[in-house]
């Protein structure tokens, strides 16, 4: 009978579980987080048993219903077509042949060389088959692979590449739970609650001859470095290749039972292995756990397998497929994990080795060897919008905020100091006595050796302005300072400042910054990325760089590290260079980067050669950048190529036909998939040149009989070939109509009647030309008369649907939608909004007593009056009758009441009308200020004031503002 496999875990388990994470609590309270990558979309079951990857680098799925091969794009199922039942698959294993096995509940199966599937035939019958759970497969010879099933094992011989036969083997023990070959050629196998060893016929028990745990040991596996690592359901065991000693690693806290006791070891020599929902590693000498709380799956993992790029992926129970995304080379810090906002704009590590974090909402700090963020703060100071970090020589912390302020925190005490300045965009030390801080209105100096920290503005004959608006500046390899600004560039050396001449170049950075070589390279929203040289104070060289290589126009930071590689945050993920080879490489999400959108100068080098990297989600961590760097992709496998339909393999002679030559690849690297393409060309009769293409199928039409050679590469975003050549060399044999004296007799032939033919028609054709082209330069004119009534009529209408026909303002609909955006705006920036609700006075009697003649003039002298009084960027509208609406974005209640004032001086002293019917109006103006959550309550509470205007005898202003304590009345003015 077959032991079933494992179901997932019962209440109790569930329990032991929780109660292992309680334990673990302290240490997993806050912690960095990782990324994982769910993949489920293709699999038709979500409970993962075993995976593989093939010699061609496609990765293997076993299901409890069927098997799945994924390409790196999409899962494609393999079942009864291809030649394997839709059952449980128990395991996958790639021989040392590169053969792959499949091990089912019904039977162990090959794949054949032309991808089918074939049962290998086994001396056991079929109901008393079946592979158990754990290591069942082992090989240390092309020929020949061992498996086990549930009472005793199998040889596997080949008998030729697709047809392997089996032979029982005399296992010891009344249940075989898994095999292993040890280096030394040992056969190793779980036996009942022992360990077994067959070397030169001879078995040896080793639970009684080492001492080792009385368990079913039911995952074996070889690490790196020679040693047997070993686990059972409870128990985990490294013992030495030559089985003389071992050392028991079981995981810390609580004993309990896993379900699931895999084993693999990843790219970096560390064992990996499962403990419930969460994954354990042993690095050197501990476990270190990853749990929910570092972002990976809540639910069981029920299997482990390293591909040859080092990918981690995990099975989990009932939820499909997960990879580890960069593995913990990338690690990050969120709001979850105690960040007060996960707008991160800064990053600095101070002489102490805590790490500073500038967010949105405040200023975070880890401690030296910690990785729990903290929050700083400090009654009276005020760290929102922090978004630039420095230290200076003496330790000093110092922190420019976007909100207006700089502030010098000690490094010992951890007290702060403050100052108001305008909006800080960066903080840059240059040497002991100069810190220089580049703000919206200007440049400042502060000594920070000296004994007044006060912000000093730098100004000087070459700013043409000291109110520079300065976004970004760095210093070059010589000690230069170089700025960006609103007004150009200016860069400070020895003889003092200079400003730069752009000449054409185009140069109007909001980024900058200097590599090692002499280069600056800039950025902005109005330019391209562009690596600029400066000879003489002069702009000498620019290179633009677009796509590719950048994921994005939208460059947002630039960096220089030690290395002299060029950093670019992007709102799309972050790009480097690598100067020397001309590397360019991105990273997004996909690769581990925990948001893709990263935000303005937050691009640091940590002191270790490590980058973090601010985002709008988080602050991510490149822990090893040089080995993000490193290595290659493998090679383009070819998946189907035919021609017509009939199939092409490499070296093989296909006959001619008229049908296309199509050619599937498969880019089996499943990382960096965001920035990975392919390079191609067909040497033959009919060869192309290089073409570069995201597109894995590939097309040629109209091909001639002869040799040819099909070549593809990986290339990056770039435009970098990242892996070897693969090529694949066929001929197409021609038909006996393809010959030579044959196509020439054709040729000379269709010519012929060609030429005949082409007289006859010319004649006809210039006929019917003269008379299309007299129709078609009618038609001509009267389309363009059309469109262009067209175009005025709509014009027109549109201004009717939005302008107040009597005062050409803004009418009651468009008012109430800008109105409605700007409170939106003011909730989302946190800025004031102010509205002006006013209602002429007497409005009535005007009509009444002078004529509606009178009363239009009145509102439409009323109406100019308020729109030559605001600014450019406020709404002006009428809001029914003698009502008119102003929306004044960004206005606090003082500013609203002063324009609302001005405007009541101004209606009340204009003089309407001529000779004696001349008259004058007033009118009460009702001021709503502050943070509205809703644009119609915003009206009620402005009507409310109005009507007190009305009430306190008219021709006056009452206000009203709305605090975060409520609403509050402001008295007439």
């Amino acid at each position: 009978m077959r032991t079933p496999r494992p179901r997932p875990r019962s209440a109790r388990t569930r329990v032991g579980a929780a109660l292992v994470l309680l334990w673990l609590a302290p240490s997993l309270a806050i912690s960095q987080r990782y990324s994982f990558r769910e993949y489920v979309e293709g699999l038709g079951n979500l409970n993962i048993n075993s995976l593989g990857q093939d010699r061609d680098g496609y990765l293997w799925v076993g299901t409890q219903n069927g098997l799945y091969r994924y390409d790196g794009s999409h899962f494609q199922r393999y079942g009864a077509e291809e030649g394997i039942p839709d059952r449980i698959i128990d395991s996958i294993y790639t021989g040392t042949d590169g053969t792959l096995w499949v091990g089912t509940t019904i039977g162990t199966y090959i794949q054949r060389r032309d991808g089918r599937f074939a049962e290998v035939r086994v001396p056991v019958p079929m109901n008393e088959f079946s592979h158990p759970t754990g290591t069942t497969f082992a090989s240390n010879k092309p020929d020949q692979v061992v498996t086990v099933r549930s009472s005793n094992g199998l040889l596997l011989r080949k008998k030729s590449p697709d047809e392997w036969v089996g032979e029982p083997m005399n296992l010891q023990g009344s249940y075989i739970w898994s095999v292993l070959y040890g280096p030394d050629g040992s056969l190793w196998y779980g036996c009942d609650k022992d360990l077994c060893r067959l070397n030169g016929g001879k078995t040896t028990k080793m639970r009684a001859t080492l001492g080792l745990p009385e368990t079913e040991w039911k995952s074996l596996m070889t690490a790196s470095n020679g040693n047997i690592w070993m686990r059972s359901e409870v128990h985990i065991v490294e013992m030495a290749p030559d089985g003389s000693h071992f050392e028991l690693r079981d995981l810390p806290g609580p004993t309990m039972s896993e379900t699931y006791p895999e084993l693999a070891e990843d790219a970096q020599g560390r064992i990996l292995t499962p403990r419930g929902s969460s994954l354990a590693l042993w690095e050197k000498d501990h476990w270190r756990m990853v749990t929910e709380r570092n972002g990976i799956t809540p639910f069981e993992l029920q299997d482990l397998f390293i591909d040859r790029e080092g990918s981690v992926w995990m099975g989990v129970v009932g939820h499909g497929l997960v990879r580890w995304v960069g593995e913990d080379r990338w690690e990050a810090y969120t709001a979850q994990d105690g960040l007060s906002d996960n707008l991160v704009w800064a990053s600095k590590r101070d002489h102490q080795g805590r790490l500073w974090i500038g967010t949105e909402s405040g200023l975070n700090w880890i401690p030296k060897g910690d990785n729990t963020p903290r929050l700083w703060k400090q009654s009276g100071i005020q760290v929102t919008r922090a978004g630039a970090l420095e230290v200076t020589a003496d330790g000093a912390i110092w922190l420019g905020s976007a909100a207006g302020s700089l502030t010098r925190i000690d490094q010992k005490t951890l007290t702060g100091t403050q100052w108001t300045l305008p909006a800080v965009y960066g903080v840059l030390a240059d040497g002991p006595n100069r810190l220089w801080i580049a703000t919206m209105a200007g440049l400042f100096l502060v000594d920070p050796a000296g004994r007044d920290f006060h912000p000093q503005l730098v100004t000087d004959p070459a700013f043409p302005t000291s109110a520079l608006r300065i976004p970004s500046f760095c210093l070059d390899s010589s000690g230069g300072l170089w700025i960006a600004s609103d007004r150009g560039m200016f860069a400070k050396d020895t003889s003092g400042w200079h400003r730069i001449d752009t000449g054409q170049s185009g140069v109007r950075p909001d980024q900058i910054t200097a590599d090692a070589k002499g280069n600056l390279w800039v950025a902005g929203p109005s330019q391209d990325l562009m690596r600029v040289r400066v000879s003489g104070y002069r702009i000498v060289e620019a290179e633009h760089i677009g796509r590719p290589p950048l994921l994005s126009q939208e460059v947002v930071s630039l960096a220089v590290d030690h290395r002299g590689w060029l950093w670019i945050g992007e709102d799309a993920g972050v790009t480097v260079f690598d100067g020397d080879r001309r590397r360019w490489r991105s990273f997004t999400q996909d690769d581990g980067l925990i948001w893709n959108d990263t935000d303005s100068s937050a691009l640091n080098e940590d002191p270790d050669g490590s980058i973090w990297i601010g985002t709008s989600g988080g602050l991510s961590h490149l822990r090893e950048p040089k080995d993000a760097l490193a290595g290659s992709s493998p090679p383009p496998v070819f998946s189907q190529v035919s021609l017509g339909n009939v199939p092409v393999s490499d070296g093989s002679s296909v006959t001619w036909n008229s049908n296309p030559l199509v050619i599937s690849m498969a880019l089996l690297s499943f990382k960096n998939t965001q920035d990975i393409g392919i390079r191609y060309r067909l040497v033959g009769e009919q060869g192309s040149s290089w073409e570069d293409t995201r597109e894995t199928i590939v097309r040629f039409r109209h091909l001639s009989p002869g040799p040819y050679r099909f070549e593809v590469v990986a290339v990056n975003a770039a435009g970098v070939a990242v892996s070897p050549v693969a090529s694949l060399s066929f001929t197409i044999v021609p038909l006996w109509w393809q010959s030579r004296v044959t196509q020439v007799f054709l040729i000379l032939f269709a010519l012929t009647a060609l030429a005949y033919t082409w007289r006859r028609r010319v004649g006809q054709l210039m006929k019917q030309k003269g008379a299309l082209e007299e129709a078609v330069k009618g038609r001509t004119i009267d389309l363009e008369r059309e469109k262009t009534e067209l175009v005025r009529t709509r014009e027109q209408m549109r201004h009717f649907a939005e302008h107040d026909g009597l005062t050409g303002l803004w009418n009651h609909r468009i008012m109430v939608e800008r109105l409605q955006s700007e409170v939106d705006r003011s909730q989302r920036d946190g800025a004031p909004l102010s509205i002006i609700l006013v209602d002429l006075d007497h409005f009535k009697r005007i009509n009444d007593t002078m004529g509606h003649i009178a009363g239009d003039l009145a509102l439409k002298e009323t109406g100019a009056i308020f729109q030559r009084a605001v600014r450019s960027y406020d709404w002006v509208g009428r809001y029914g009758g003698e009502e008119f609406l102003l929306v004044l974005p960004g206005s606090d209640v003082e500013a609203a009441c002063a324009r609302a004032e001005q405007l009541r001086a101004t209606l009340e002293s204009t003089v309407l009308g001529e000779g004696d019917k001349k008259f004058s109006v007033t009118a009460s103006f009702g001021v709503v200020s502050g943070y509205p959550t809703d644009h119609e309550a915003m009206i009620q509470i402005a009507d409310a004031a109005l009507y007190r205007a009305k009430g306190n005898g008219r021709n006056c202003v009452f206000a009203t503002e709305i605090s975060p304590e409520g609403v509050s009345l402001t008295a007439a003015l």
